[in-house]
């Protein structure tokens, strides 16, 4: 767990395997039900237990190419020895003194809080990031204004996204966005750049595998899942043709998502 001094707005309501809890108790048991929900929900909770695996899978084998600067990529922004938090870090450490924020206690999680009200001061965080989160919030843009509360002024934010990408509840999945689209949600900031981050060979790798998962399913959800994990992993090679096509200039139109990064004014 992150020994660094961190500034809270109130005290947690309890502790959780050691870790402060800032989610209304009601709410928290109702989040780590919907944890194991469903086939697909209840793989991945279960993968994450085991982070080498869970990043051989979603790296390697997932049809998303990650291209572009990475969430890391903060450090690069703010001051040796900031305060960086990562909103809805799942089971992994991006960094040694990144302060990791989930719903759920996995063992690298340092504290336990809903994206929608975080529970830091004003302005008490140098660098913010939050990667493939955005997309399972019920309220997108409270998520953003609680980021940009918590962020100091002449901090940066790194967010990435989804564009083009099937259903994927984690444990639920409400919304995507363009580059447009993130360009504006950060208008009131200084954007450092907006760019592809999984590119177009994904978007259709994505949709393909659910189409044909769906196609010969025969409406039995099971079958469904299985074979599209079968075609997960026949056609993963496929997705190093982005390697070449994210660099296109319409790449964009049909990439499965962005990254932002951007500085509070």
């Amino acid at each position: 767990m992150i020994l660094k001094p961190m500034e809270f707005k109130i005290p947690p309501s309890k502790f959780v395997e050691g870790k402060p809890l800032f989610i209304k108790e009601d709410s928290y048991a109702q989040m780590a039900q919907d944890l194991h929900t469903g086939f697909i929900v209840r793989l991945k909770t279960f993968l994450r237990r085991f982070p080498k695996l869970y990043a051989f899978i979603f790296y390697v084998l997932a049809p998303a190419l990650l291209l572009g600067k990475p969430p890391k990529s903060i450090f690069k922004y703010v001051p040796s020895g900031g305060l960086v938090a990562e909103i809805g870090s799942g089971s992994r450490r991006l960094h040694p003194e990144i302060i990791n924020v989930d719903i759920h206690p996995w063992p690298e999680v340092d504290v336990l809080a809903d994206a929608h009200d975080l529970p830091f001061k004003d302005e008490s965080l140098d660098g913010i990031v939050s990667a493939w989160v955005l997309e399972h919030l019920e309220n997108p843009l409270q998520g953003i204004g609680e980021m940009k509360r918590v962020l100091k002024r002449g901090g940066h934010l790194y967010l990435a996204t989804n564009f083009l990408m099937p259903f994927h509840p984690s444990p639920h999945d409400y919304s995507r966005w363009t580059g447009e689209g993130l360009r504006s949600l950060f208008s009131d900031m200084e954007i450092v750049e907006v760019k592809p981050i999984i590119g177009p060979t994904a978007s259709f790798l994505f949709i393909t595998q659910e189409w044909l998962s769906l196609l010969l399913s025969f409406n039995i959800s099971i079958l469904k899942d299985v074979i599209w994990m079968f075609l997960v992993v026949a056609t993963f090679p496929i997705k190093l043709l982005d390697l070449i096509l994210i660099h296109y200039r319409a790449a964009e139109y049909v990439s499965s998502g962005f990254y932002v990064i951007a500085r509070k004014k």
